[in-house]
């Protein structure tokens, strides 16, 4: 093996491991719990506030980030810190602030049902819109209950809800096995928390980082066979 072809083989070792640290170093994982104590109050439709490295955004109706005692009759339980509650037929919206794709990984969630309780059977909807404007949808039944308080429950999100630049959470119909497909008629409430999101590396950072290491690389084997020669 020449010695410039064994340096250049060192640089290539050097950008593999070079780009598994900033992989690793990127994809970080946070989890929306909620519990900052300048969350807590009620959110109108359009306001905005943030956690860590992510934007928060109410839509369409109003939400609230407290404890169960906030809710009354119909509190969720499972769930003694404080957590998300959005009313009526609202969702939220989650970006990140500085525009780095994420993976949403699991999240804690619960019914919220409406007083005196609707029949209508109502689940979680997790819609995504990936970096490739592609949008992305999931469901998952609620924790049920015989009672007006429904409980929380953990639930894994779909692979296919990776690389996204927002994610809503919403509650819609499920009539027939098919969901949104009526109106929630204000049976769309719920709770959420422990959000568990994965900020993913760009492609492009990732491939400018192992090309620079391949050219230093390269360099250094061209000057030392210079300097033999």
């Amino acid at each position: 093996m020449s010695h410039s072809f064994s340096h250049l083989l060192g640089a290539a070792v050097v950008a593999v491991a070079g780009l598994s640290q900033l992989s690793h170093a990127q994809a970080q994982t946070t989890v929306l719990d909620f519990e900052p104590a300048a969350l807590v109050g009620l959110h109108f439709p359009g306001n905005s506030f943030t956690q860590g490295n992510y934007q928060m955004t109410t839509l369409l109706d109003f939400g609230t980030v407290d404890v169960a005692a906030a809710l009354g009759a119909v509190a969720p339980s499972g769930n003694a810190t404080q957590f998300y509650f959005n009313s009526n037929s609202g969702s939220v919206r989650i970006t990140a602030v500085d525009a780095v794709p994420f993976n949403l990984n699991s999240f804690s969630a619960a019914f919220v049902p409406l007083d005196p309780p609707s029949p209508q059977t109502t689940v979680i909807v997790a819609r995504g819109i990936t970096m490739g404007d592609v949008e992305v949808l999931s469901w998952w039944n609620f924790a049920s209950s015989a009672t007006s308080s429904f409980p929380f429950a953990d639930f894994t999100a779909a692979v296919a809800l990776s690389n996204l630049k927002s994610l809503d959470f919403y509650a819609c119909s499920l009539v027939g096995g098919l969901t949104c497909t009526q109106p929630t008629l204000n049976n769309g409430q719920f709770a959420i928390d422990n959000i568990s999101i994965t900020a993913v590396p760009e492609p492009s950072t990732v491939l400018l980082l192992t090309l620079g290491v391949l050219a230093l690389g390269l360099r250094h084997s061209m000057t030392a066979r210079r300097s033999q020669q």
